[in-house]
């Protein structure tokens, strides 16, 4: 496998002997005599990280027993509500990784009609605990950074968070939860929100750094299915809504003119839609609540740079690589003029079971 790694090694890694690591309750599970079926690891820009293992529920007992089952009655190791940790990688290179840190929130056991009983157990980010306790209270003369901020303060977390300029006169949590409130403030300002080593990451959008690798068709990259499209490409966005205090016309616009992100080589959507159509199409958003001039000028720019980074999406699939995570920018090489170039990976999925270590993944980019 030919992939070359942006760490200045200038070496490919060998990729043998796929290992993984998880701990719960200060045990190492994959001790108990190989009990562990499967592991699959899935990130998303969009969702909660999680995890799922397939393990063996059986305890062997002499034929005049009745089979008695490991892990689906509770307890020592598993059980609901557990913290664990999840390491994949290899025996000698790539070293393991970090994949996860969460709590056991669901098991799922399966009692056949022939062999012998599976339990899958199902884990998410420690961000979970945000979920389901809907809040309705305001923030007043906050920026969007010191909202995140207290609210991963709140919830016990520590915090990696960019700046934000406009200081809000209010922003209503109107019955949502921290998640959900947090997700649509990021929507707002093309930010992400995710958990890593337990600070919460209220940050930019991480699209158009430098590639962390870069991926072959033809010797790594195994198969890819892109996808181009200009069923929902604009060329302009405006924010259009009535002040619901000063009674005053709010009214901001963006262009992909006017977005400096969106000069890069080749041809984005709107280029290629007025060349196609004859002209460019304008999405007006009327529903969401802006308080500012400032807050929807931000707002119509976000929507604009989301549409524009989907000009074209695929799916894609590799040996397992443990960097190759949601949130990262990879190289494609072999697919052609149009295709080749940088893409943002939007969703990983790494799944290590009896066929080896293999990664899925989703990725977009604006340009073709």
């Amino acid at each position: 496998m030919d992939v070359v790694l942006d760490q200045g090694t200038g070496k490919a890694p060998r990729f043998y002997a796929p290992q993984f690591r998880f701990r719960i309750g200060g045990k190492e599970l994959h001790e108990e005599a190989g009990d562990v079926l499967s592991v699959q690891f899935k990130d998303s820009i969009k969702d909660l990280a999680a995890v799922e293992l397939v393990l063996n529920n059986v305890r062997h007992t002499s034929r005049s027993e009745s089979p008695t089952y490991k892990y689906s009655d509770g307890g020592d190791p598993i059980d609901l509500g557990k913290q664990f940790e999840l390491e994949m990688g290899y025996a000698d290179a790539p070293k393991m990784q970090r994949m996860l840190q969460g709590e056991v929130i669901a098991f799922d056991p399966q009692f056949p009609p022939t062999g012998s009983s599976t339990l899958v157990v199902r884990g998410l980010d420690l961000l979970h605990r945000l979920r389901n306790q809907p809040k309705t209270k305001s923030w007043e003369k906050k920026t969007d950074a010191e909202i995140a901020g207290e609210i991963a303060r709140e919830n016990g977390f520590g915090a990696l968070i960019d700046s934000t300029k406009e200081r809000h006169d209010v922003v209503p949590q109107d019955n949502k939860d921290d998640i959900s409130f947090l997700l649509e403030r990021a929507k707002r300002l093309d930010f992400e929100v995710f958990l890593r080593d337990g600070d919460l990451h209220f940050v930019h959008t991480r699209e158009g750094n430098s590639p962390v690798l870069t991926l072959e068709y033809g010797k790594s990259l195994m198969s890819f299915a892109p996808s181009l499209t200009l069923a929902r490409q604009v060329s302009k966005v405006t924010v259009r809504c009535w002040h619901p205090i000063e009674g005053r016309l709010i009214e901001k616009s963006a262009t992909r003119a006017k977005l400096n992100d969106l000069k890069q080589k080749g041809k984005n959507a709107g280029e290629v839609l007025e060349s196609a159509f004859g002209k460019g199409k304008e999405e007006v958003i009327l529903k969401e609540a802006v308080l500012s001039d400032e807050e929807a000028q931000t707002l119509a720019e976000s929507v604009l740079r989301r549409n524009a980074h989907s000009f074209v999406t695929g799916s894609g699939q590799t040996v397992g690589i443990p960097s190759l995570r949601a949130g990262v920018n990879i190289e494609l090489k072999g697919l052609g003029k149009r295709f080749d170039g940088a893409y943002y990976v939007t969703e990983s999925t790494h799944r290590i079971d009896q066929s080896g270590y293999q990664t899925t993944f989703s990725v977009r980019k604006a340009y073709a």
